[in-house]
């Protein structure tokens, strides 16, 4: 172990900074028309923060009709919360006007088509 912790001084971190960097990612896209974003963001925030969830940040993308918006959540996710957050996508995708929830790793996350979808009913 003290030659890792070397390693790590030698590289300019300590355990604890390893550690946070090995931290799950994941990202959430929303589907849902553009007035409805703002009240979706703050409710977003609320309730992935009562959930033990850190959004580490949110990129909203407009459509070109100016009707319909998504936005993209970047979520910390270690994987003992890895079922609060898909429970917390289902939610969502529940939610009155959102028209799809895309969840999956953010190395995936600029392929859209992959990753695990939850529709509204």
């Amino acid at each position: 172990m003290r030659l890792f912790d070397m390693f790590l001084r030698r590289a300019g971190l300590t355990r604890a900074d390893a550690l946070r960097r090995n931290r799950a990612v994941s990202r959430l896209t929303i589907e849902c028309p553009e007035n409805m974003l703002s009240g979706l963001r703050q409710r977003i925030y609320a309730d992935f923060r009562a959930a033990g969830l850190n959004v580490s940040q949110v990129q909203i993308q407009r459509g070109e009709g100016g009707q319909m918006a998504s936005a993209c959540v970047t979520v910390d996710c270690p994987a003992d919360k890895r079922a609060e957050l898909v429970s917390q996508a289902r939610r969502l995708g529940q939610q009155p006007g959102v028209h799809r929830v895309r969840f999956g790793a953010a190395r995936n996350a600029g392929q859209a088509s992959q990753g695990s979808s939850a529709r509204a009913a």
